[in-house]
């Protein structure tokens, strides 16, 4: 007589083997098929007696066998989303809370207490590509950068993996416009022969200086002073205007540039950006929705450590000046002096994001952006949405 068909499971009738003997009748007892639902049964002879047991379906063994493994490696110390986190940060007063979370391994401690395995960091200052193209470009992960060109960057990425979002805001401090002519006492003052110098046409200042002339001399002005504006470095402007040597006498900047120039008593402050759009932040922490939603606990963890840095600067400013002391290498700058610099009312670190708004909608109305903001928080990642932000 020829072996019978193999046993097969009432559900997966062709795809569960089952083991069954040839002799189909084994004590006069006939084999039956498995009526159970995903079941397959399993029969064996031991002493001449036929024993009836469940053979588990190959399929389930490997959804149980892939389970275990995950859960065998979730439980080890920790587990990293990325191995190596790059970020691009400048070396001054706007970006303090940065610097701390380097020195103190701020983001490491933060990564841990999440279960998460601390990545290696590389810290590294922005190059000739700036950090939001290098965002975009894949070159860094997460990077300082300043709010205008952030506004502008979240929008022309919109809805792609690529789209610039903010982890958080690091500070708000004002811009200040200094001069060295002594015939500038507000901007009505300046001639068509007379430079202000900002980082560039796009920049924080020489947006800021756009609607501070909107104000003066109304909407649709707001570009009055636009051929008064060159575009040059931070440093090579407070170069020339602390030299008095060339045509550029005035400079639109932040601290602790200002703070210098204003140092000499032949330079003076004109006004600053608070005096025109209120207090806003100045510096920001982005990244990419690609990186962010790779890494949700990364991010929730830097954000973290950005608020242990701020408790710091809070609880002991003088240790925070000791460590912009070390880190900063292209400023003489006293740690007394410093201490003052941090301790300016007018520079408030904060992880709240602030005056967004009020920027985004000048931009609207300029054309820079297309769609009229809703909120601040269409701009950040979930993780900042509960900061109270505006």
């Amino acid at each position: 007589m020829p072996p019978p068909p193999p046993v097969t499971s009432a559900i997966f009738p062709s795809t569960i083997p089952v083991i069954a003997f040839s002799d189909q009748r084994l004590r006069g007892a006939t084999i039956p098929r498995c009526r159970c639902a995903g079941e397959a049964i399993r029969y064996t002879r031991r002493n001449g007696s036929v024993h009836r047991g469940v053979l588990m379906p190959i399929a389930w063994r490997r959804v149980i066998w892939i389970a275990m493994a995950a859960a065998i490696a979730f439980a080890q110390p920790g587990h990293a989303e990325t191995d190596t986190l790059r970020i691009l940060r400048p070396i001054d007063l706007a970006a303090l809370p940065l610097l701390i979370v380097e020195h103190e391994k701020l983001i490491e401690k933060q990564a841990e207490a999440r279960g998460l395995k601390a990545p290696a960091i590389r810290w590294s200052a922005p190059g000739k590509t700036g950090p939001l193209d290098s965002l975009t470009a894949g070159q860094a992960d997460v990077a300082a950068t300043e709010i205008v060109p952030f506004l502008l960057a979240g929008e022309a990425n919109s809805g792609t993996p690529q789209q610039v979002r903010g982890i958080a805001a690091l500070a708000q401090r004002p811009y200040v416009l200094v001069t060295r002519n002594a015939a500038i006492k507000t901007i009505r003052d300046f001639k068509d022969k007379d430079r202000i110098a900002v980082p560039s046409k796009n920049s924080g200042p020489a947006v800021l200086l756009q609607m501070a002339a909107a104000q003066e001399w109304g909407p649709e002005n707001y570009g009055k002073l636009d051929p008064l504006i060159v575009a040059r470095s931070d440093e090579a402007a407070a170069q020339a205007v602390e030299s008095g040597k060339g045509d550029i006498a005035s400079h639109f900047s932040r601290s602790p540039y200002s703070d210098d120039e204003l140092a000499d008593p032949k330079i003076h402050r004109v006004m600053d950006s608070f005096d025109i759009a209120g207090p806003h932040s100045a510096s920001l922490l982005a990244a990419t929705a690609r990186f962010h939603d790779a890494n949700p606990g990364l991010c929730a963890a830097v954000l973290a450590a950005l608020s242990d840095a701020n408790k710091l600067l809070k609880d002991n400013p003088g240790h925070a000046a000791e460590i912009y002391v070390g880190m900063e290498k292209d400023h003489d700058i006293a740690l007394e002096d410093l201490s003052d610099m941090i301790g300016d009312p007018d520079l408030a670190y904060t992880a709240a994001p602030a005056g967004v708004m009020r920027i985004a909608e000048f931009l609207r109305r300029t054309g820079r952006l297309k769609r009229a903001p809703q909120s601040w928080k269409d701009w950040f990642f979930p993780e900042a949405q509960d900061l109270t932000g505006n």
